[in-house]
């Protein structure tokens, strides 16, 4: 039998992966155990890869794996001689006289596994940190191999048993899931619209999407900070484009109902007025609302912004970003970035288990005729509301109304439309009424 080409590594057993081998020469049953457990690259041993690769091939075409067909299947394939030979084989079926520990021996074979990628994953790191490699790059991508080695510790590349849920199982999620959405599912606070979508539940994405210059980031600083006052919870805001100077500025306005003119005037030369200006936002939400201004963020900062906000300061209730198209991400296009960080954003969302409110503008082409916004009319493609568990479209009419569409609803239709009621100097959203086309003076009814 050949030795492994680094036989100094000590992340193997030769007993183990004999064992699961000469098991299925044993009985074929054992395959079926081995296969949920690990796979063909698990095994340290080239010689050992190409005879379970060997059996997986006869199970394939339903052949009987014994003695006889496994030598010739691995004739066949020019790998008998890098298998140790018949004489080999011989000896892993004599080796084994019961098949009833398979699973033990594959269970140390694939911990085995994890642990020579493991140390390889430590060695390609340290090598980027000596060439200099960026340490947040580093960082980001040792996290992800971590986590996927992490999964696959209790199975082949990923796949455990455990992962396949029965019917009393997914009552009993079901019950849990009840019981922390009663608390943490979002709601805008607008009850027409809350009745459509029943909230923003824990791992769901809403997306807005809407021209510039139509409030909507103003839209989705009111939904953060009524949620925080309303709920006790924390309002993490990603503010990639707004900063923080000028949101609290907007917050002030919007707890109190005075202008940004006004707030800055009596922070200038009222300095008492000011005082209690800031006491109002503060209650009104501002003292569980946090806010990120840095620009450029990628989805894996993100991420880690909302651990580190978990961590000091409570439970989250809500996470909203201005806007997708600041975002950072892989790709030299607007669609080859968007098409990366929908399914990212909404990975995001569930590993977080937070709901997660992004803003996203218009494809200005779709609508430059003042067509009725739809969902495709987000600027980056498809994929924004391929990923998108509900989404919204924020538009104005030629007549000025500012007009609230849902666009996509798990939950339940889409296509209902309301006018935004909006006292524009403060910024404060007052409700939804429903939508009625107004007409300008020479009786032309204006739509979208």
């Amino acid at each position: 039998m050949p030795q492994p080409e680094t036989a100094h590594a000590v992340h193997w057993s030769n007993e183990a992966e004999q064992s699961c081998l000469g098991a299925v020469l044993v009985d074929n049953h054992a395959l079926e155990t081995l296969t949920g457990i690990i796979g063909v690259e698990d095994f340290y041993r080239p010689g050992h890869r190409h005879i379970f690769g060997g059996m997986l091939g006869l199970q394939q075409t339903k052949t009987p794996i014994d003695f006889t067909t496994l030598a010739s299947a691995l004739k066949t394939s020019g790998k008998l001689e890098e298998s140790g030979g018949t004489p080999y084989l011989l000896e892993l079926a004599d080796a084994v006289p019961t098949a009833s520990n398979v699973g033990y021996y594959a269970g140390i074979v694939r911990q085995h596994a994890v642990q020579r990628s493991l140390a390889g994953l430590a060695l390609v790191m340290t090598g980027k940190v000596r060439q200099g490699d960026d340490p947040a790059t580093v960082i980001d991508e040792a996290r992800r191999n971590l986590e996927k080695l992490a999964a696959e510790l209790d199975g082949a590349h990923g796949v455990n048993a455990a992962d396949l849920i029965d019917f009393s199982a997914r009552g009993a999620l079901y019950q849990q899931f009840v019981a922390r959405v009663n608390k943490y599912r979002f709601k805008t606070g607008f009850r027409d619209l809350d009745k459509e979508l029943r909230g923003i539940a824990p791992g769901e994405v809403l997306i807005i999407i809407a021209y510039s210059g139509t409030f909507k980031s103003a839209l989705l600083q009111f939904l953060l900070l009524r949620s925080a006052r309303d709920t006790g919870l924390l309002s993490l805001f990603f503010s990639l484009e707004m900063p923080a100077a000028k949101l609290f500025e907007r917050e002030v306005a919007m707890t109190s109902g005075i202008n940004g003119y006004t707030c800055e005037y009596r922070w200038r030369n009222e300095p008492m007025e000011a005082n209690t200006l800031q006491l109002a936002a503060r209650d009104g939400g501002g003292r569980n609302m946090l806010v990120c201004e840095r620009p450029g963020l990628s989805v894996e900062q993100v991420g880690r912004y909302i651990d580190a906000a978990k961590r000091n300061h409570g439970d989250i209730g809500v996470v909203g970003i201005d806007y997708l198209g600041l975002m950072s991400a892989p790709g030299k296009t607007l669609f080859e970035k968007t098409a990366f960080l929908g399914p990212a954003l909404k990975n995001l969302a569930k590993e977080k288990n937070v709901p997660l409110l992004v803003l996203a503008q218009v494809n200005r082409e779709s609508v430059k005729h003042q067509a009725e916004i739809e969902a495709h009319s987000a600027k980056g493609g498809g994929d924004i509301e391929a990923s998108a568990d509900f989404m919204l479209g924020l538009q104005q009419t030629k007549a000025g109304q500012l007009i609230l569409k849902v666009l996509k609803n798990r939950n339940g239709a889409a296509g209902q439309i309301w006018e935004v009621l909006l006292d524009r100097p403060s910024l404060q959203f007052t409700g939804l009424k429903d939508y009625e086309p107004q007409r300008q003076a020479n009786n032309q009814t204006i739509d979208f």
